[in-house]
């Protein structure tokens, strides 16, 4: 026991529970005795629900080789990457539980100079066996300001660290991978997908420690704390906590403060907090886990609406009517005049034909969100406080209308400024089919890990070694193009409509995607690779 590195948990039938922590000292009389060679029951000793198997879904690891071991020669799953390839590295916070603290949960990615948030999600729900992929997202936090930009899918990873790297260093971002869109019934479509429900379930409990928990009532923080102790420890008999030693052990090794709030801890007195907890406890004592996260979801739903977003707003052009915007699986888009009021339904996502956001005009850098809803005479428009707020709704929106219809693409269609964009050259049409077959080609990934707790994949491009062309026979004239609409927004710059004129197709539908006018060479040279 002295090397097992875990807590000792003494419960009054003689069995131990061990928890994932660094051995405290203790007093030895408190663990049962061990095996003897007189043929004595043995005591018996059992891990903390946490799955870390390929069927569970949580923690599992991809390790095909590991820095420093045999035959690797300190590099990762024995392939040797360059000097500068940490610098492409990304860390990326998560959910799937692991031994380590929940606040360590993370996995390492390395990105190549084409690789969107879409591929990173995908990865990561690939290592984790994850499979509610339509619903995650990426959220980036500003760790000293607390702003919040959700990343989306399409958007790529160098272009945004690129962006919000100039801004702030690395290490005041925050990376963190959430289920973002909700399916209707998701606890019973999440139900048959374990992995999917333990995410759900620590993303929750997270959010709810850090900004719910000290405002509940005790009852409510008793009740859910509880339900915590019974899903970690799932074998802990229902009667262990009565004994008083088995709960000054949990109390000291453990810590109570990992399932309660603090201010429920300093607001009874410890005879008083022991009795409640032990009472608590005794209600949910044979729960199994998943019935203890459906639980703990029923409870703490009607303090903390989890599955939705809500975002002060004013509908129309101007500040006349604020109200409180309401985007979930239930609500779809709905607004409130105030808390007490009843949600008035503006639509539903399936409704949605296009998102466009944009900043008004103004000093105070507003931003503004327009909907085109079947059946709606006009556009539906929102403004918001600042244009972040308007990227993060339409981020939302859009995430729930590609969840509802089953299709990748986005509904967001970006609006177009003049000067904003660069015309790129465009190929020939004879080169259609050469161009398609480069793009289904897609990319390679592969897994590697580099250290012994977190997981690394590695996204890298199938066609690193691109160079510009030595002649200029691929560029077209500019007369020939005549620009339309804007319908999207690519990792390099907007696509818009286009007509192509020549002698040999007087009007020839093309799309036309542009590059930015601020872009590096190399980034220019990896726009032409994939056009």
């Amino acid at each position: 026991m002295e090397n097992s590195g875990c807590i000792p948990l003494c419960w009054s039938k003689g069995a131990c529970i061990y928890a994932q922590h660094p051995l405290p000292k203790y007093d030895g009389q408190l663990a049962p005795a061990g095996p003897t060679e007189s043929g004595m029951a043995s005591s018996s000793y059992l891990e903390p629900s946490l799955n870390h198997s390929a069927a569970g879904g949580c923690g599992v690891k991809s390790r095909l080789g590991m820095p420093g071991g045999p035959g690797t020669s300190g590099s990762a799953g024995g392939l040797e990457r360059p000097p500068t390839s940490m610098d492409r590295v990304l860390k990326i916070f998560h959910y799937f539980e692991t031994n380590s603290e929940p606040s360590t949960w993370a996995s390492n990615i390395r990105h190549g100079d084409a690789t969107d948030v879409r591929g990173v999600i995908q990865k990561i729900a690939e290592i984790h066996k994850l499979r509610c992929v339509s619903s995650l997202g990426l959220r980036l936090t500003h760790l000293h300001s607390d702003a919040l930009h959700w990343l989306h899918p399409d958007l790529g990873v160098s272009h945004i660290r690129e962006k919000y790297e100039k801004q702030h260093p690395q290490e005041e971002w925050r990376y963190e991978l959430r289920i973002r869109y909700f399916p209707k019934g998701y606890l019973s479509h999440f139900s048959e997908d374990k992995p999917s429900l333990n995410y759900l379930y620590h993303q929750v409990k997270s959010d709810y420690m850090q900004q719910t928990a000290d405002r509940v009532d005790q009852d409510v923080a008793l009740k859910l704390g509880c339900l915590e102790i019974r899903r970690f420890f799932r074998e802990m008999p229902g009667n262990a906590l009565d004994k008083k030693s088995n709960y000054e052990l949990l109390e000291k090794d453990v810590g109570l403060r990992r399932f309660f709030p603090k201010s429920l801890l300093d607001s009874l007195k410890a005879k008083t907090l022991r009795k409640q907890i032990q009472q608590t406890f005794k209600q949910f004592a044979n729960l199994n886990d998943e019935q203890s996260i459906h639980k703990f979801f029923e409870i703490l739903f009607p303090i903390y609406p989890f599955d939705k977003e809500c975002f002060k707003c004013a509908l129309g052009s101007s500040w006349v009517i604020s109200v409180e915007l309401a985007i979930g699986p239930e609500e779809g888009i709905s607004y409130l005049t105030d808390k007490g009021s009843t949600p008035t339904h503006l639509a539903n996502f399936n409704q949605v034909q296009s998102i466009q956001y944009s900043a008004l005009e103004e000093k105070d850098r507003k931003g503004m969100l327009q909907l085109n809803v079947a059946g709606a005479p006009e556009p539906l428009t929102v403004t918001t406080a600042s244009l972040t707020t308007a990227e993060n709704m339409a981020d939302l929106i859009d995430g729930y209308c590609r969840l509802v219809s089953s299709v990748p693409h986005s509904f967001i269609v970006r609006v177009h400024k003049d000067g904003d964009r660069a015309l790129p050259s465009i190929p020939k049409v004879s080169n259609h089919e050469k161009r398609m077959e480069k793009r289904m080609d897609g990319v390679r990934t592969r897994a590697v890990c580099v250290s012994e707790t977190d997981d690394y994949a590695e996204i890298i491009d199938e066609e690193d070694t691109y160079t510009m062309p030595s002649t200029r026979d691929y560029e077209i004239q500019r007369e020939c193009i005549e620009l339309g609409r804007c319908i999207g927004e690519g990792q390099f710059g907007d696509v818009h409509q286009g007509v192509y004129i020549s002698s040999d197709n007087p009007a020839l539908s093309v799309a036309v995607k542009t590059c930015k006018n601020s872009t590096s060479d190399s980034v220019r040279e990896k726009f032409l690779q994939e056009a």
